[in-house]
């Protein structure tokens, strides 16, 4: 299969991703009429079900433009989903859709549980000054703040933002719930298909105080991972990080993606930039047993004090 793919709606649907965060569990379902490809959508299997791999936000179904530009009540489209909803193993899935797929009453018609989810998008990055612009005052003192302390440089080192990272979820008490070796992957095959910045905080004595790995296409680019190093996240760094990104995602790509969240202490951050609230859905379809989980799983998380 060819590791390039224009049958995408972001980055994560590209082979070249998903052979290094899925390996050999990822699967292609087409739509085709007469030698032309109406639809394409990617899944991954793991421990038997079709579920999200590591740091990939979403894996939505790609629908021809063609099909949609004139396909104004949704007729076509909702043909092409039922076919593609035919197409997907009979097994427990959760699948966060693309932002684009927004049109799901066929998935609640085949009884999938439909859930939307958030993020924060900039999506018009071409005035840079109104960008700033729209910033929360804490946001602006924060950058003008780190930019007396630290600079913004590039150090070709993937381990180091990891350690950042591990650190970050030390201070909750957590493991950070990623193995090295994903991020490891996707840090080098993105440099290879020119799709990653990675970008660190550093004062003048070479303390690292922060470190942040934006991933991009031409349509998008994505807020992935970062961390900060706890003894420096009053010094603003991570804010200045972020501004840094967006200023280069301008000249790569059309919108600026924060991935997230809905988790209430790193949306707090992300909304003070300005973005939209983007809305996009996750699909599930699980057997009693999982069911049960999925409904006890944010108590939980409640009780142990996750944010």
């Amino acid at each position: 299969m060819c590791n390039v793919s224009c049958y995408t709606n972001s980055i994560f649907e590209q082979p070249w991703w998903l052979n290094i965060v899925a390996e050999n569990s990822w699967k292609e379902i087409l739509v085709e009429e007469n030698d032309k490809v109406l639809a394409r959508w990617v899944y991954t299997i793991r421990r038997n079900r079709v579920c999200m791999p590591v740091l990939t936000q979403t894996l939505g179904f790609w629908i021809h433009p063609d099909v949609r530009k004139d396909d104004i009540h949704f007729n076509c489209q909702k043909k092409i989903i039922c076919k593609l909803i035919n197409q997907l193993p009979a097994k427990n899935l959760i699948l966060s859709l693309d932002v684009s797929n927004n049109y799901f009453l066929p998935f609640c018609w085949n009884g999938f549980w439909i859930s939307p989810r958030i993020t924060y998008r900039i999506n018009n990055l071409s005035n840079l000054d109104l960008v700033y612009k729209n910033f929360a005052k804490i946001v602006k003192k924060n950058i003008k703040t780190a930019s007396n302390k630290v600079s913004i440089q590039e150090i070709d080192d993937i381990s180091i933002l990891y350690r950042l990272m591990e650190k970050t979820f030390q201070i909750q008490n957590r493991r950070y719930p990623v193995e090295k070796k994903y991020l490891d992957r996707i840090y080098e095959t993105c440099k290879i298909y020119n799709s990653c910045k990675l970008l660190y905080a550093i004062d003048s004595t070479n303390n690292i105080h922060s470190g942040a790995l934006f991933v991009y296409d031409d349509r998008t680019c994505y807020y992935l991972v970062a961390g900060t190093d706890p003894k420096y996240r009053s010094g603003g760094a991570n804010s200045l990080l972020v501004w840094e990104g967006i200023q280069f995602a301008a000249k790569k790509s059309k919108c600026f993606d924060f991935e997230g969240s809905m988790i209430e202490g790193i949306e707090n951050f992300v909304r003070q930039f300005g973005g939209e609230p983007v809305v996009y859905y996750e699909l599930k379809r699980l057997n009693v047993f999982r069911s049960f989980r999925e409904i006890l799983k944010p108590k939980i998380k409640q009780l142990l004090g996750y944010k």
